[in-house]
C-alpha cells in the first residue's frame, strides 16, 4: 500500500491508544501503527514487551486518568477476554472484560471526541445460516464469549458517536511466542514428530491474518466510514482444510490427516460453537477497500515467515525432487553420449572402409 505524502504527515500527528496490545492481533498492529503515527501507547494487563506499559481497563478511575494525560486521537481497543472455555467458567470477568468496560471506553472516548476501533468476532452469530454471514445479519451469540463481545457491541454503537465495529474471524498471526490458536498447535505437532494430526471438519469458518488486518484496519481508518464491518480473509474451510494446508505448505505428505467431529475434541474444548462462523466483507468491497487475501495465500506467507524451521519437510522434498532431476539429466546426457560415441566408432570404421 502507498501513501501520499500528504496522508501519511497527517497520519502521524495522531496520538494512538491500543488496549490489549500484548496479544497475537496487537503483535502485528503495533510495529505497523508506529511506523505511521507520531506517538503510541500501547498497554496490556500482561506486560510481556518493553513497549507495552501495565493498564486493566475494568480500572475505570486509571483509565479515565490515561485518557485525560494521554489526550488520544484514536483508541484501538483489542482488550479482550478471548478464551471461550475461560468465559464460559468464569462469565462474571467475561463480562465486565468484554462488555463492561468497552462501554467505558466508548463513553469516554465520546467525551473526549476520540474515533474508536473496537475488535470484534465472529462469534457473535448462532452459525446457523447457510453462507457467509456479511454486516447485514442479525447477530445471535450461543456462548459467554460471543454473548458478552455483542454486548460490547452494543455499547460502543450507543455510547460513541465516531466509531468503527471490526469483526475478525479465525485469528491467524502472532508468530511462535504470541500464537495460542490453531496454526500453532498443528505446527507444533508438526515439529515435534507427530505421525498422525487429528483436525475437526464439521465446523466452518474464515481465518484472518493478522497482518493484512492491521494493513485494511489502516485503510479502513482513512476512509472515515464509520459503522460495523467484517475482516477476513477471503474464502472459507474447517479446521481440517487449514491443516490439510499446513501440511501442503510444509510438504509432510507423510502425516497421516484424520478428519473428526468437533465432540472428539469436547473434553477440552466445551465451550459452545457456532457451526458456521462464515464471514464475508460486504462493506469494505462495496468501498473498494477490501485488502484482504485469500486465506491460503496469509497462511502460506505466516508459515514462510514466522515458522521457517516448519518447512524443513518441503525443503527436504524439493531438494529431492531436484536431486532426482538432476540424476534425469545425467543419465539422458550419458546416455547420448553413448549414441554419440558409437556413431562417431561407426564413421572411423566407415572411414577405414
Amino acid at each position: 500500500m502507498t501513501f501520499d505524502n500528504h496522508t501519511l504527515e497527517t497520519v502521524k500527528k495522531e496520538r494512538i491508544l491500543i488496549t490489549g496490545a500484548g496479544g497475537m492481533l496487537g503483535n502485528a498492529i503495533f510495529p505497523y501503527f508506529s511506523s505511521r503515527f507520531e506517538i503510541i501507547s500501547a498497554t496490556d494487563i500482561d506486560v510481556s514487551e518493553p513497549w507495552i506499559e501495565y493498564l486493566d481497563v475494568r480500572d475505570t478511575a486509571t483509565l479515565r486518568r490515561k485518557f485525560a494525560e494521554f489526550k488520544p486521537n484514536l483508541v484501538l481497543h483489542l482488550a479482550a477476554c478471548t478464551d471461550l472455555e475461560f468465559c464460559e467458567i468464569h462469565p462474571t470477568v467475561a463480562e465486565e472484560t468484554n462488555a463492561a468496560a468497552t462501554g467505558e471506553v466508548a463513553a469516554l472516548c465520546d467525551e473526549f471526541d476520540v474515533t474508536l476501533v473496537y475488535i470484534s468476532t465472529a462469534g457473535v452469530f448462532n452459525g446457523l445460516k447457510e453462507g457467509f454471514y456479511t454486516e447485514e445479519d442479525e447477530p445471535k451469540p450461543i456462548m459467554v464469549y460471543g454473548r458478552t463481545k455483542y454486548e460490547g457491541e452494543k455499547l460502543v454503537a450507543a455510547r460513541c458517536r465516531k466509531h468503527f465495529i471490526v469483526r475478525a474471524g479465525w485469528m491467524v498471526g502472532g508468530g511462535a511466542i504470541k500464537d495460542k490458536k490453531f496454526v500453532h498447535r498443528v505446527l507444533g505437532q508438526i515439529v515435534s514428530g507427530a505421525k498422525v494430526i487429528r483436525a475437526v471438519n464439521d465446523r466452518w469458518g474464515t481465518p484472518t491474518y493478522t497482518h493484512d488486518f492491521a494493513l485494511n484496519l489502516f485503510r479502513l481508518l482513512e476512509s472515515k466510514q464509520y459503522g460495523t464491518y467484517h475482516m477476513v480473509c477471503e474464502g472459507s474451510g474447517t479446521r481440517f482444510d487449514v491443516a490439510q494446508a499446513i501440511l501442503e505448505i510444509c510438504g509432510r505428505a507423510d502425516i497421516e490427516l484424520i478428519p473428526v467431529d468437533s465432540s472428539y475434541f469436547e473434553s477440552n474444548y466445551f465451550a459452545p460453537r457456532p457451526i458456521s462462523e462464515m464471514m464475508r466483507n460486504a462493506k469494505l468491497s462495496a468501498l473498494g477497500i477490501n485488502l484482504m487475501r485469500p486465506w491460503r495465500v496469509a497462511l502460506h506467507d505466516y508459515i514462510r515467515h514466522e515458522f521457517p524451521h516448519a518447512l524443513a519437510g518441503a525443503d527436504a522434498q524439493a531438494e529431492r525432487r531436484s536431486r532426482q532431476e538432476r540424476r534425469k539429466r545425467a543419465l539422458a546426457w550419458k546416455g547420448r553420449e553413448r549414441r554419440n560415441s558409437k556413431g562417431q566408432r561407426k564413421a572411423d570404421f566407415d572411414k577405414k572402409d
